[in-house]
């Protein structure tokens, strides 16, 4: 009786000792099961936390092109507004930039330019034509034409001033040739005296007619 008690004893002893033991087995997975999760766990908050701030530094980097770009437009534009605010602020040069003279805009010589642009025998009468290179807003000029035939005689005649969109033109002459001796073969001088706006100019010009 004794040696049997003695071996369900030791059955005992091994049972829970096989017990114990897988009792340890599922613990130590369990725990290591857990590690693991939570390196997963970590190496995914890492990652992300990587990827949020790359793309926050894209994000940044475009913003700060963005910007840039922008300040280079406004720059362009201002510095586009400044050449078209130069460029009308004459409000008679059509939106186009006015000729020069040596000293400067055409506009802004202290004199007034131009030339006698036609003189000829057209019919029965010598046509005079003169441009003159600068506006002149001057209701009051007037341009003045003093003719010198071959003989030496002097003819005076008076005309008012044509406004163009950025010149001004002497309303021009169309004299009877009756007027001039009946003959005007031979040669001319003709001289114009523009005035307007406070300011003067003398255009004078020789023809063989």
């Amino acid at each position: 009786m004794e040696i049997r008690h003695q071996k369900s004893k030791k059955k005992i002893i091994i049972a829970v000792i096989i017990i114990v033991i897988l009792v340890v087995v599922a613990v130590v997975g369990i725990m290591a099961y857990r590690n693991s999760r939570n390196d997963e766990s970590t190496q995914k908050s890492t990652d992300s936390t990587q990827s949020d701030e790359n793309i926050k530094s894209s994000d940044d980097a475009d913003e700060s092109n963005s910007s840039e770009s922008d300040e280079t437009t406004d720059e362009n534009d201002s510095e586009s507004d400044d050449t078209d605010s130069s460029t009308n602020n004459d409000p008679t040069n059509g939106g186009k930039t006015p000729p020069r003279y040596e000293g400067g805009y055409v506009q802004d010589s202290e004199n007034l330019t131009g030339d006698i642009s036609g003189i000829s025998v057209v019919g029965d009468n010598l046509s005079v034509r003169v441009t003159i290179n600068q506006f002149i807003t001057d209701p009051d000029g007037r341009c003045e034409l003093t003719l010198t035939s071959p003989s030496g005689a002097n003819y005076q005649y008076w005309s008012d001033l044509i406004q163009n969109p950025q010149t001004t033109s002497c309303y021009g002459w169309d004299i009877p040739v009756s007027e001039l001796g009946g003959n005007v073969s031979g040669h001319w001088s003709a001289t114009v005296t523009v005035s307007g706006d406070n300011r003067t100019g003398t255009f004078t010009k020789e023809v063989d007619l």
